[in-house]
Order: C-alpha cells, then sequence, then structure tokens
C-alpha cells in the first residue's frame, strides 16, 4: 500500500480516537433550579465553586425560580434536571401523579429561630404567653410548626398568644418597628435582628430535632449516571461545610456582597452550629416523616405517603457510604 497512504489512514485514525476519547470526556451538563437565591442552598453553591460538580464530570449552572413550586415545575417541563425546595412539594406532585422524586437531603432541621425584642422580658416560649408574634401568613411551615411547638408548651394560639401574619421573607419588619415584641425569622433574618440588638429565645432546630428542610429532587427518569455523580457532589460539599465552616462562611460572603459580611457569618454559623445543614445527603425516616407531618397538619396532604411513591435514596446512600 503506498506509503502516503498508509500515513493518512493512520492518522484519520489517530484523530477519530482522539474525538471519542473527547466526547467521553465531555462533562454531563446540568440546570439546577433553586427555589430562591438563599443561604439555605450553600451546599450547591460549595459544589460549584469547590469543583466538586467538576470532579464528578458535571457542568453544573444553577438557576432561581422563585418559588418552591416553580423550580418543582422547570424539573417537570425538564427545562432544568434538579430541584432545591423542601421535599413536600416533590411529595405532594407525587400524589398528583407527578413523576418526580427526591433524591437526597441538603438540610436536616427547620431552620427557623424565634427573635424577640430586648425590652419584651420573654426568655423562652412559655414566656410568649399573652405576646405577639409575627410569622408567616398560612398555611406555611415556619408559622405551623410554630404552633405545633406553642402547642407543646401548653399555649394555644390566639387563646393565649396572638400571631399577626405577613408574606413570608418579611417577618423581621413588624418586629423592628415594634408592632410585634416577637418574631418567627428565618436566616439572614435572624442574625439581621441580633444585629439590631434583638435575641433569639428559641431555635426551631433544637425544638423539634430532624427534619428535611431541604431535598435534592429530580424527575423519576433522570439518567441514573448524572443522579448518581450529582448527589456524590453535594455530599462532598455538605462534608466540606462540616470540616471548614470558615471557608463556608467566606463562600457565603461572596454569595451575597451586598450583605453586612458579620451578618452573612453569623447566619451560616448558626446554620452549621444548630445542625441545619446536613451531615449528609441520606435521609432518615424521622426527618421526612417529620417534614410532611407538617404539610398533613396544614391540610396539603391527606396523609404521609409511603416513602418509595416519592423518593429514591440509592444514590444518597452510596455517596454517603462512601464517607472517608
Amino acid at each position: 500500500m503506498n506509503q502516503r497512504l498508509i500515513r493518512s489512514l493512520g492518522i484519520a485514525i489517530l484523530a477519530s480516537l482522539s474525538i471519542g476519547v473527547a466526547v467521553a470526556q465531555a462533562p454531563d451538563k446540568v440546570i439546577v433550579s433553586a427555589a430562591f437565591k438563599s443561604v439555605f442552598y450553600l451546599p450547591a453553591y460549595i459544589a460549584e465553586e469547590r469543583g466538586f460538580f467538576k470532579q464528578q464530570g458535571l457542568d453544573v449552572r444553577i438557576d432561581i425560580a422563585g418559588s418552591p413550586t416553580n423550580a418543582l415545575a422547570a424539573v417537570i417541563s425538564k427545562s432544568a434536571d434538579f430541584s432545591l425546595h423542601g421535599p413536600e412539594w416533590t411529595a405532594i406532585s407525587s400524589t398528583r401523579g407527578g413523576q418526580v422524586m427526591v433524591v437526597g437531603g441538603t438540610l436536616d432541621g427547620l431552620g427557623a429561630w424565634v427573635t424577640c425584642r430586648p425590652d419584651s422580658k420573654v426568655s423562652r416560649l412559655a414566656d410568649l404567653k399573652g405576646k405577639t408574634v409575627a410569622s408567616g401568613t398560612m398555611p406555611t411551615t415556619s408559622t405551623s410548626a410554630f404552633m405545633n411547638m406553642m402547642r407543646k408548651s401548653g399555649l394555644e394560639a390566639k387563646k393565649d398568644y396572638t400571631i399577626f401574619e405577613v408574606p413570608v421573607g418579611s417577618e423581621i419588619g413588624p418586629l423592628v418597628a415594634g408592632q410585634v415584641q416577637c418574631a418567627v425569622l428565618y436566616e439572614p433574618g435572624a442574625s439581621q435582628g441580633e444585629s439590631q440588638g434583638m435575641k433569639v429565645i428559641a431555635a426551631f432546630p433544637n425544638e423539634l430535632g430532624t427534619y428535611t428542610f431541604s431535598a435534592i429532587s429530580t424527575r423519576k427518569d433522570i439518567n441514573p449516571g448524572v443522579a448518581r455523580k450529582f448527589v456524590a457532589a453535594v455530599e462532598m460539599a455538605l462534608r466540606d461545610i462540616q470540616k471548614n465552616p470558615a471557608g463556608a462562611v467566606a463562600s457565603g460572603q461572596k454569595l451575597f456582597p451586598n450583605l453586612d459580611a458579620a451578618v452573612v457569618k453569623a447566619s451560616v454559623e448558626r446554620l452549621i452550629n444548630d445542625k441545619v445543614f446536613a451531615k449528609s445527603v441520606a435521609i432518615t425516616p424521622e426527618a421526612m416523616r417529620a417534614a410532611l407531618q407538617t404539610q398533613v397538619d396544614l391540610g396539603n396532604l391527606p396523609a404521609i405517603p409511603a416513602n418509595e411513591s416519592f423518593m429514591n435514596l440509592t444514590w444518597a446512600t452510596e455517596a454517603a457510604r462512601a464517607r472517608p
């Protein structure tokens, strides 16, 4: 055979092999829809910032949906591959025929805190008798959980204390303005309140224990390989938060440059110290049951559905077992 032809064939073969390798190693493109741009979703941003997604062979883009239902709708419509929000929305969608599932958890505590004015003379939940507390307009998780907490303290809404309902996210306004003595605040609201002299008198994570407050959801027809990689990367981020709290604070400050750096620091540290950030993507039955029971109490779910109907923790369990 002509030597020039042989060389040409050899070059062509090598080129085709190189292209094949490049295609095989190309990262999977993934879109994540987060309910809000929130410190609660820091694990996903850390996975992106630290290169954990890249290490798993993923090219990830994080979009902001504006609400949990919008985030999940993006997954259902296939404009996103994963969504970040409370698992209850996935459970509710599943009971209505939605082909969605929870594949891991990111928050293992209900991230809300009862914060009061310094002149309120309130130091524990029982002291709220006769007081007015600002909280999110019902039906919402924080207010429902707060009422349950108060019930355990022997106090009933309307009878023993008053709830001043306001749009979720604006609870700190009436507190600072002096319209109420206390408020149920998410972060960074609780830390913002403290920076203005307010005091945190009760932490939902301490009062309620383990609670799946945020989870990773996706479609039931998701590529298993992509799901495995995504869950593994978030697991790496959760470990990093526990091992490197200062790094988590720095990431939070980078994510929210317009917030006071001291407030962001206090907020991230509170989420770590009060065990809101999950230590693993693996979800315990107790944590999921607590989250869904709140939705039953709110009337959003008729009953707690069977886990297998809306959950697949295969990859989360695998990632947790791979811990060093």
